[in-house]
């Protein structure tokens, strides 16, 4: 027996992917309860049932948006051997994403909760400890190729990591404002330009 107030071809998971395709273009504060429910596609009261307010309902989609960083970026930047070669390919999957035609063009991560009022606080924490998380990512990768001897002495993991991200967090503005894959790209040959 279907549970009340949901239809009974409701697909959690579906439903969750067309929230997060919202957010991810619009970001917290840009999105509304009536966004949702017309991406969704289900009635208010459906959706309120299966995930409660808007903050649940982001929790949720940051939940499902985490794995497009683990397999993707970050299983890039950790499957490479040489280390040159891992963040280049790691760079030009963020380029991708960020201008790829079937998702809106930036990181959700990265930009959907940068700016919120003071009531909305634990959105921007959630992604801010997100963040942290994937520079510490880069600066472990950091760590391991200056251990193998991949990296010159005057290179330091953690203000590479840090550098990084922020070359990564500014593609990502600049793709939501409309930057495009041709410029997102030069910006990465420029940033491989610390290794010479």
């Amino acid at each position: 027996m279907a549970t009340a107030g949901r239809p009974r071809s409701f697909d959690k998971d579906e439903a969750l992917k067309k929230a997060m395709y919202v957010f991810w273009e619009k970001g917290y504060e840009g999105t509304t309860m009536a966004d949702l429910i017309e991406a969704i596609g289900m009635k208010a009261p459906s959706i309120y049932a299966a995930f409660g307010n808007k903050d649940a309902v982001f929790k949720e989609v940051v939940l499902q948006y985490l794995p497009i960083v683990a397999t993707g970026q970050l299983a890039i930047l950790n499957s490479i051997p040489n280390i040159q070669e891992a963040v280049e390919s790691t760079l030009n999957e963020c380029v991708r994403i960020f201008s790829g035609e079937s998702n809106p063009g930036t990181c959700l991560i990265m930009t959907a909760a940068i700016n919120v009022s003071p009531g909305h606080q634990e959105q921007h924490e959630l992604l801010k400890s997100m963040r942290n998380e994937y520079q510490n990512n880069w600066h472990a990768r950091f760590v391991r190729a200056k251990d193998a001897g991949q990296l010159k002495n005057e290179l330091a993991p953690e203000a590479l990591a840090a550098y990084f991200m922020s070359l990564i967090q500014g593609m990502a503005l600049a793709a939501k404002d409309g930057m495009g894959k041709e410029h997102l790209s030069a910006i990465t040959k420029i940033g491989m330009r610390i290794f010479n």
